[in-house]
């Protein structure tokens, strides 16, 4: 996608800034006329929106309105053309715009907005091609095994990095409810926006070699090529900060990370990041980074229950597992890391009901939970009906 620096480059001479924002970092889905000032009714997020100075209202209070609306919809920057004097609010137009940072600029009088708009289109045109082939590239390698250095080239010319050489992990993005239709692509475009911002700062400080951000239905995948010597730690300390930087209005996010791989294990990422967003659903984990390695453990047992072999789940387990309330004790007592204390409280009852109901479930399964091997195996067993019936 096009950014708003990269439209004003290409057109310096017919546009001129009215206002002191900074351009960069906002992306253009769009170049439109506003033949109503009723914006939330027609902009869905990224448009240059076009706009003779006679239609602009002359009442301070609907000028306000007008240029808080655009700002709340997420349009990229206001292009006046001055049909008729526009001086009497021109200076309130200034302030109030720089105030919620909204791009205003005024088009040049012998410019159309049809020249405008074809060299805009054009620009959109050629940039959506370029992504369109890059997002069938990086859906391929999500999805293929045994990928081939070729399969990189197209992408690695887009960045001029040999990509098939580095690093890759796989984070994914999720919005936790779906809206109307138009609600959904302000929600998408905004959350792609946002990332698209954030990594890129993170290439700027030398953090991330090259990124791609492929839009989802309900989110986004974001590939992210690093240099070796990176380790996960670091990944995972530098990629938890995105969640603090994201901010869609009344949405939740659940947020997926992969390990870190060759980037011919791209598809191993992708698999991973997908069984994340997996177990931040089942465990509702919302606005903060699930990452596969602290849930390798899951992955395995659910791989088991895949090919049928989930031995390790005895009749006496299943028995203990119909009642809800034992099988909630056991899962409390592992996520507190076997504290009676935390999991009574997790609960909201005695510590010694918890111990009567632990020893309870060693009675009828022979299984002692203070033991290692049994511990284990209740504990695969917690992981299994967790997987099964989505249960926290």
């Amino acid at each position: 996608m096009i950014d708003l620096k990269s439209v004003l480059n290409s057109q310096h001479q017919q546009i001129t800034p009215i206002n002191r924002t900074n351009p960069a970092s906002r992306l253009v889905s769009a170049i439109t006329i506003m033949d109503n000032i009723a914006v939330e009714q027609w902009l869905r997020g990224g448009e240059i929106v076009l706009v003779g100075s006679h239609t602009l209202p002359n009442d301070q209070n609907k000028l306000k309105e007008l240029l808080s609306q655009l700002k709340i919809n997420q349009a990229c920057s206001l292009i006046i053309k001055h049909v008729v004097p526009f001086t009497a609010n021109q200076e309130f137009l200034i302030h109030f715009s720089e105030k919620i940072d909204l791009p205003v600029f005024q088009l040049a009088t012998n410019v159309t907005y049809l020249e405008l708009m074809n060299d805009v289109n054009t620009m959109l045109f050629k940039d959506r091609q370029s992504v369109r082939l890059a997002e069938l590239d990086l859906n391929h390698l999500l999805k293929t095994d045994h990928p081939h250095d070729s399969d990189f080239d197209y992408i690695s010319s887009l960045k001029n990095i040999d990509l098939y050489k580095q690093q890759v992990c796989v984070m994914q993005f999720v919005l936790m409810t779906q809206s109307s239709p138009d609600k959904r692509l302000r929600d998408l475009f905004a959350l792609t926006t946002q990332l698209q911002s954030v990594f890129d700062v993170f290439i700027h400080n030398g953090l991330l070699l090259s990124h791609f951000i492929l839009p989802t239905s309900t989110g986004a995948n974001v590939v992210l090529f690093t240099s070796e010597g990176i380790s996960y730690e670091d990944t995972k300390a530098r990629y938890s900060q995105v969640t603090s930087q994201i901010r869609i209005p009344h949405k939740a996010l659940y947020i997926g990370l992969s390990n870190l791989h060759p980037a011919k294990q791209l598809h191993e990422s992708y698999q991973e990041a997908v069984f994340s967003i997996k177990i931040a659903k089942i465990f509702n984990q919302q606005n903060q980074v699930t990452s596969f390695n602290t849930i390798a453990l899951w992955s395995l047992i659910n791989s088991s229950l895949q090919s049928k072999k989930s031995e390790l789940l005895s009749q006496e387990i299943q028995g203990i597992f119909k009642s809800s309330e034992m099988f909630d004790t056991l899962a409390a007592y592992f996520q507190n890391n076997e504290s009676i204390k935390e999991t009574s409280r997790q609960l909201y009852t005695h510590p010694n009901t918890v111990r009567y109901r632990l020893k309870e479930i060693t009675t009828r399964t022979g299984l002692d939970y203070r033991k290692t091997d049994d511990k284990f195996r209740l504990y695969v067993a917690v992981i299994i009906q967790t997987l099964k019936q989505g249960k926290h």
